[in-house]
Parts: C-alpha cells; sequence; structure tokens
C-alpha cells in the first residue's frame, strides 16, 4: 500500500529525498553540455534540482497555463515533468517521433505554453547550477500544495484512427496507477531500471516512471535500441520494458547484460518464440495491457505467473464487466462470460479527454465504465487475460461465423521472416484472406500452411496473398508500435487489389 503521507509522484520524489539522500537516483549522460560535473545525481540531489526548476517555471508564468514540450527521453524531460508536477502546471508532452504534422496537430488542439528545446535545456541547466552551490543547500522554495485531484497531465492517444486526442490524467490516478504496477512486479533500491520507450506515452511514463519514484531504485533514460546500447556498454541495468519489435531487435543483437533480470512487454504482444528466447538468457517477461484512458495499465503479469500469450491479472482497484453491448448498472463481476468486449472503472480513470466532454462521454457511461473497445477471454485455468482484438475489427462472416483477427495475425507474425500479417474478410464475406508481409521475396508456406492446418474450417483462408505497400506508406499503415492500422491497411488493400 501506499503511505498515507504519499498523495502524488512528486510526495514520493520527495521522501526519496529524505530517505534515500546519498543514493542514486538518476544517471546524467544526454548529449548536452548541461551537466558535466557528475555522471549521476543523489536523491537529494534531484529534490532540490526539481524544486529549483519548478520555481523557475513559477516565476517565469505568473497564469501557470499548460506546458506543451517535445520529449526526446533525457535527464532534462524527467526534470521538467517533475518541475511541472511539483508546481501544478499541467505537462503535455509529445513524442519527438511523432513527427512535425503529430506535433502541428497536438498544438492545435490545446491553448498552452510552448516550451522549446533551448529554453528547456536553460531552465534544467540553470536549476543544475544552483542545486551545485553550497548555498543552495539551505535554500527553502516554497511551492504550493497540489491537490490529487487535479489535472496533471495530458499524454496523446490516437487508437487506430491517427488523429490524437488529449488524455487527461490527475495526480491521483498516476500514483494509484504506478503503485499497482508496482505491486505485481515489485522492485527494489537496488535496482537499475533502464528506460528506452518515450516518456510521453502513457506505458513508460507509469511502469518506468512511476514505479522509479515509488520505489527509489536507480533510473537510465536514453531512446530506443541505440539508446539500450550505450547505456549496456557503461551500466547494469537489471529491469527494462520493451515493445515487441525492439525486444526482438535486442534479441538478435545479442545485447542482452547479465545482469537483466525482468523485462516487461507492452503495447503488443510478443511471440511464443521471443518469449522462450528472453527466458534462455536468464530473463522473465512480464507482459501486461492497458491503454492510456485508463492510466494505462489494466493487467499484468508478476514473476510467479509470466506465461506467453496471456496478459496478467487484472491490476489492484480495477472492477470490470464483459459483455457484448454497453454494461447497465450492477454489482461489478457479477455473473459475468468468460469472453466478451471489456469494460473498466476505477481510481486509474482518466479524467477525461481534454476539453471535449462529448468524446469523452462516447468512452465512459453515467455509471464510471470505461469501454475500452478491445475484446478479451478470462482464461479458466490461469484467470489471466487474452486480448482477442478490437471489437470494431471483429469478422463476420455471411455465415454467420466470428473470428478475431489479431490472434490468427500474432501467429502468422511469429513465423521466421514475417514483417506483418493482415486478416481480411474475402470479397463476398464468405471466407478470410491472410495477406503476408516478409523480408524475402516469397511467401514460407510449409509455416503458413502448419499454421493452417489446426484452425477451424471458417478460420482457414481462401486465399493467402503476399503483401506488398510503399515504405513510405509504413507509417501511415502501421502505428510506432509495429501494429497495423486496421481501417488504413484495409482501405489500402481495397484500392489496390479490390479484392478486400
Amino acid at each position: 500500500m501506499v503511505p498515507s503521507s504519499i498523495r502524488t509522484l512528486v510526495d514520493a520524489l520527495n521522501r526519496n529525498a529524505e530517505q534515500f539522500a546519498a543514493g542514486r537516483a538518476l544517471l546524467l549522460w544526454d548529449h548536452s553540455d548541461a551537466f558535466q560535473a557528475t555522471d549521476s545525481v543523489t536523491w537529494a540531489e534531484l529534490g532540490r534540482w526539481v524544486k529549483a526548476v519548478a520555481a523557475l517555471l513559477r516565476s517565469h508564468d505568473s497564469h501557470h497555463a499548460p506546458l506543451m514540450h517535445v520529449v526526446r527521453n533525457t535527464p532534462a524531460d524527467v526534470v521538467i515533468a517533475l518541475a511541472c508536477q511539483a508546481t501544478g502546471i499541467i505537462e503535455i508532452p509529445v513524442d519527438v517521433d511523432g513527427g512535425d504534422d503529430y506535433l502541428a496537430s497536438c498544438r492545435r488542439k490545446i491553448d498552452c505554453d510552448w516550451l522549446d528545446d533551448a529554453a528547456k535545456q536553460e531552465l534544467v541547466r540553470r536549476g543544475y547550477e544552483a542545486t551545485r552551490s553550497n548555498s543552495a543547500r539551505s535554500v527553502v522554495v516554497e511551492l504550493p500544495q497540489v491537490s490529487p485531484t487535479n489535472d496533471a497531465l495530458v499524454l496523446w492517444t490516437s487508437g487506430t484512427s491517427g488523429e490524437p486526442k488529449g488524455v487527461a490524467l490527475s495526480h491521483a490516478s498516476q500514483l494509484l496507477n504506478a503503485a499497482a504496477k508496482l505491486r505485481s512486479v515489485p522492485q527494489s533500491t537496488t535496482d537499475l531500471r533502464l528506460t528506452v520507450l518515450s516518456i510521453a506515452h502513457g506505458y513508460a511514463r507509469t511502469c518506468d516512471l512511476g514505479t522509479w519514484l515509488l520505489s527509489g531504485c536507480t533510473l537510465a533514460i536514453a531512446r530506443g535500441f541505440e539508446g539500450w546500447q550505450r547505456v549496456c556498454e557503461r551500466h547494469e541495468p537489471t529491469l527494462c520494458n520493451l515493445v515487441p519489435s525492439l525486444a526482438g531487435r535486442v534479441l538478435e543483437s545479442g545485447t542482452v547484460p547479465p545482469s537483466l533480470r525482468l523485462v516487461g512487454c507492452g503495447g503488443a504482444a510478443m511471440t511464443e518464440d521471443q518469449f522462450w528466447r528472453w527466458g534462455e538468457r536468464g530473463v522473465t517477461v512480464i507482459q501486461g495491457y492497458g491503454l492510456t484512458e485508463a492510466g494505462p495499465v489494466i493487467a499484468s503479469q508478476t514473476p510467479d505467473d509470466s506465461i506467453p500469450g496471456h496478459a496478467g491479472r487484472f491490476v489492484d482497484g480495477w472492477e470490470y464487466r464483459l459483455a457484448e453491448e454497453p454494461v447497465d448498472e450492477g454489482g461489478p463481476n457479477e455473473a459475468r462470460p468468460a469472453e466478451g468486449r471489456l469494460f473498466v472503472r476505477g481510481p486509474h480513470l482518466m479524467r477525461g479527454y481534454w476539453q471535449d466532454p462529448d468524446a469523452t462521454a462516447c468512452r465512459i457511461d453515467a455509471a464510471g465504465w470505461l469501454d475500452t473497445g478491445d475484446r478479451v477471454r478470462v482464461c479458466p485455468s490461469t484467470r489471466q487475460l487474452q486480448i482477442l482484438g478490437r471489437c470494431d475489427d471483429r469478422i463476420v462472416l455471411s455465415n454467420g461465423h466470428k473470428i478475431d483477427p489479431m490472434g490468427l495475425e500474432q501467429r502468422l507474425v511469429a513465423i521466421n521472416g514475417v514483417r506483418t500479417a493482415v486478416v481480411s474478410a474475402g470479397a463476398e464475406r464468405r471466407s478470410v484472406e491472410f495477406w503476408v508481409e516478409t523480408t524475402e521475396s516469397t511467401l514460407p508456406m510449409p509455416e503458413i500452411d502448419a499454421i493452417v492446418r489446426t484452425l477451424p474450417r471458417w478460420e482457414q483462408p481462401k486465399r493467402i496473398h503476399r503483401l506488398v505497400f510503399p515504405e513510405n506508406l509504413r507509417q501511415q499503415l502501421l502505428n510506432r508500435k509495429g501494429a497495423i492500422r486496421r481501417s488504413e491497411m484495409l482501405r489500402y488493400l481495397d484500392r489496390s487489389t479490390g479484392s478486400c
């Protein structure tokens, strides 16, 4: 349980600054020249640094408007995130990998202050220099009391539409979701957590930054595979969260450090082959499930129940319902089916889409149930979630058979040499068709046929096509995690072949 004295993540930072004052908190090794005095800061130094930057933010912005900035996964991004929370300014981080059009779309949606890279570095540098001076140690910075129910953070989610929507999360929802994740996957002050996923997104923001603050361990922040390599050359991380594409690249590179004991996988399911290959290296894979609107963690495996093809049990704090239609009032978890559309409610939920009550009402009903839009199954033997796919993606054939394409696509992508797989309905919706993108010029038909033979008749494809699309469309047809944007992909196939 979170101590009653900790009501926000900044409270956790302040506790660490007192209890683990000399403990190493954050490694400093980005490409700027602002941090030349040392290669890390202690919890006490980080606490003073954050307070100094928070005071600078307040002095420069008397009306305390929301603050938007581009996140590149540097120590400066971490300090700005904590300083915003400490001073009660709503932070709106934007992932640098989103590109110029994505950034412009985000900026159009919210009236806020803009913090460019140069101004960010100057704020963080000035705060850092102030904390290194002897006089700064005795200076008390007065900051406002921040209510846990206030908005703290706006994260961007686009789902399959590609159009970003701002998800407003309170201080309390961030704290409670991080605490629930930490209970599922404990870590200690001796751990070194490596963050290589963007902290502009919910997964890293909660499962990396949030659990780091609550546990008091050490954080190394970098970005992507190159960041992974640089950190692992100099340090010995014990924990890291990845997405499947990055997890596969790390495995292929042979750069898994012997110190690593846990790797989390989110955004999409890891293939069974990847799962066991990580195990062969002595690393336990922790898979989970969630969405930005839920803080984001809804379910998580633990080190004791890690198995492939599952996403863990519901973390503390969630009520859930499974249904074919939106739920009505009634007790949670009563007479629930083992499979259906997932609805959840609890204190982790977003406060709503930023300044968009109509969109919020379409997602969260009057009783507080969030429609995840996902079809899931609760495994009767493990009680873990198995994600079947988006409800809107479900294929209904003319003979009445219903097919969840994601499970089939995951099996196809697990074949060596398969890059992307799409399952679609045939022209007359009497059967399905497989579209398979490969790294070679031919399809791996023996492996595909082996999968097809295990399928019920109505899931067996009438045709199997080789999927080819221009590289300049990859960002349009696939999201940043490598998963297909189904509606865009099906429209592309329809235009290019006329057979989808």
